[in-house]
């Protein structure tokens, strides 16, 4: 029995070595926070992460939000909550913030023995296939698969960009009507949505002629008809298929409007129901994406949802999400691909109470919403986002360093 009560004393004098000394700022009324050991996926002593485990608890669904495509840390920090939902937690799937149709091609490839760190350039949104810190993440995938332990694999976006989008969308597209709705593969109205959706996968927002966007529109009405009857469990099947044609109505709809018919949201949680309820049924799931597309409770209109509501509609309780946030530094603006430094918070923020905890690393929960002004997108954008409402999370980084361009 002493020499029990013994090891249990170091242990725990062993973890309060490995994390940072308590904080001297006032707790957060209503928050449980804790420090971290480490953001490092190879960090080897999980203990930090039990309070991270406690406040996911049974959900079936788990998004890693980031609130830039551009911060370092962030990347590392998910990859690190991504292998511990895999291999202490049992989550097997992984829907990543990239095109439905560019990542269901490039799973099958790797079911065949490809990496998908070699693949990702050009079909994997490039903030993850060419940052060093996006993809240490992917090829946390490959190896995992090598050793016999993968994680299925696909992509929840609706907006296509990929080279294989451009390259072979439309021709699979056609490939597969000949063969189950052969009417609708050929004639006027096929070429008239051909003609019209092509230039969407490269970001070519200008719409048709009227009489084109008119036979699009039609046409589009009918292969759904057509596919979407049968929602099917199978990769590359007629309800994969309807997930990738409203998809591109989606983003037609989107493009062609200016965005003030913003669908590429709805159709991004739509795409992440079906993978997660008929592909990947009874399956635990990880979403790694932007917090704009996984925070619940946003909306543009009543009819304009962002993902991350429609997802919790849809699982309620069953969805949680984690964000993470910073006190200062700087990342990459991933559109302009130029550094931005992290503002200062402001004065009686969440993130200056941080702050002034002197912690480096911190994980936090609430049981109500913490009513604090908090960061929730890039650190600038107006949706303002709360602990305990938008997500369940949150993990604090005091400093963010930009992510690495390695190709």
């Amino acid at each position: 029995m002493k020499t029990k009560w013994k090891s249990q004393c170091l242990a725990a004098l062993l973890m309060a070595a490995l994390l940072p000394p308590a904080h001297a700022a006032a707790p957060l009324p209503g928050v449980s926070q804790w420090p971290m050991a480490s953001l490092h996926p190879e960090h080897d002593d999980d203990r930090d992460l039990l309070p991270f485990a406690r406040a996911i608890g049974n959900a079936r669904v788990v998004a890693l939000a980031e609130q830039t495509h551009g911060g370092a840390e962030e990347f590392v920090l998910k990859t690190r909550l991504l292998k511990y939902l895999h291999e202490k937690m049992g989550f097997d799937v992984l829907l990543l913030e990239s095109g439905f149709y560019d990542m269901g091609r490039l799973a099958a490839r790797m079911q065949r023995g490809k990496q998908l760190d070699d693949m990702a350039p050009g079909n994997v949104f490039y903030m993850y296939a060419k940052s060093a810190e996006g993809r240490a993440m992917l090829q946390y995938l490959d190896r995992q698969r090598a050793l016999g332990k993968p994680m299925a694999l696909a992509g929840i976006d609706s907006q296509h960009t990929g080279a294989l989008s451009i390259a072979e969308l439309l021709p699979d597209l056609q490939a597969f009507l000949r063969q189950h709705a052969p009417a609708l593969a050929t004639g006027p109205d096929w070429e008239a949505y051909r003609t019209a959706a092509q230039p969407l996968f490269t970001l070519q927002r200008t719409p048709p002629a009227p009489d084109i966007r008119a036979a699009f529109e039609r046409h589009a009405a009918a292969i759904d008809g057509a596919l979407c009857a049968c929602m099917d469990a199978t990769a590359g099947g007629a309800g994969w298929w309807c997930r990738v044609a409203r998809s591109v109505h989606a983003q037609a709809q989107t493009y062609w409007s200016g965005d003030t018919n913003y669908q590429r949201d709805n159709a991004m949680g739509d795409n992440a129901v079906w993978l997660a309820d008929t592909l990947f049924k009874g399956k635990k799931v990880v979403v790694w994406a932007h917090t704009i597309h996984v925070a619940r409770g946003f909306q543009r209109t009543p009819d304009q949802l962002q993902a991350g509501e429609v997802m919790h509609r849809r699982w309620g309780a069953d969805y949680k999400v984690v964000q993470l946030t910073a006190a200062e530094g700087e990342v990459v603006e991933f559109a302009s691909m130029q550094p931005f430094k992290v503002p200062k918070p402001a004065p009686g923020s969440l993130e200056a109470r941080l702050a002034d905890s002197g912690q480096r690393w911190l994980g936090l929960t609430a049981a109500a919403p913490v009513m604090l002004p908090q960061s929730s997108f890039d650190y600038a954008e107006p949706m303002t986002g709360r602990l305990g409402k938008n997500w369940d999370v949150l993990f604090y980084v005091r400093t963010m360093t930009p992510v690495r361009m390695t190709r």
